[in-house]
């Protein structure tokens, strides 16, 4: 494994479609460039199957997965290679500095999937649902641009729910067992990670929250 590893941090410095952004600016990045399509985050993208989804679901959208583990961004853009999907990126860095690499306005839509649940309370400031993240949120979205959020942590589910709400958010769709429920977005459904399938094998229900910030 470590081995393997090794390899794929010295690959993924050379993939032309994953993104280190230090030293960079915004036009650095082919997001970047005054394309009118809209983006698509996944953040916390891990090897990116949420990501490659997206992507080929909405072929005139542009799909940008985040993460901070290389070497995990080395599998998702090969694949996403592999696939010829043009319109998916990588960026490598922490999702509380995506303000810095892209732009107000531009986001249509935000995919959280399965997220740290960071359960304790020193760390709440660190949920990707946390408040000074939703304001960022609201920033990157375009007016009505909306969130999704897929979890397996019940206590993260009812954080969210919650902050959304106190924050001055709309709650437009929620579920407790995603699997259960009726008409979803394609990308709620249909895509399943490898954390996912582990979740679902170990007999925790799939929660999923849609909102909206703006």
């Amino acid at each position: 494994m470590a081995k393997t590893k090794h390899i794929k941090y010295e690959r993924v410095q050379h993939l032309p479609n994953v993104f280190f952004p230090e030293g960079n600016t915004l036009v650095d990045f082919p997001w970047q460039t005054g394309d009118t399509r809209g983006i698509i985050l996944e953040l916390g993208c891990g090897k990116g199957e949420h990501a490659l989804a997206l992507a080929a679901l909405y072929p005139n959208c542009l799909v940008v997965g985040v993460d901070i583990k290389s070497h995990r961004l080395c599998s998702g853009g090969d694949e996403a290679m592999a696939r010829d999907l043009d319109n998916l990126y990588f960026l490598r860095t922490h999702a509380a500095a995506l303000a810095a690499w892209v732009a107000p306005g531009s986001v249509r839509e935000i995919w959280i999937t399965f997220p740290d649940p960071h359960p304790k309370q020193r760390e709440i400031k660190h949920r990707l649902s946390a408040p000074d993240f939703l304001a960022m949120y609201a920033t990157l979205l375009r007016p009505g641009g909306v969130v999704h959020l897929k979890t397996d942590s019940d206590s993260f589910y009812g954080y969210t729910l919650g902050v959304v709400t106190d924050w001055g958010g709309a709650i437009k769709t929620r579920t407790r067992d995603l699997y259960r429920a009726g008409a979803l977005p394609a990308g709620a459904v249909g895509v399943c990670s490898a954390f996912e399938q582990k979740a679902r094998a170990g007999n925790r229900t799939i929660k999923y929250l849609k909102f909206t910030l703006n």
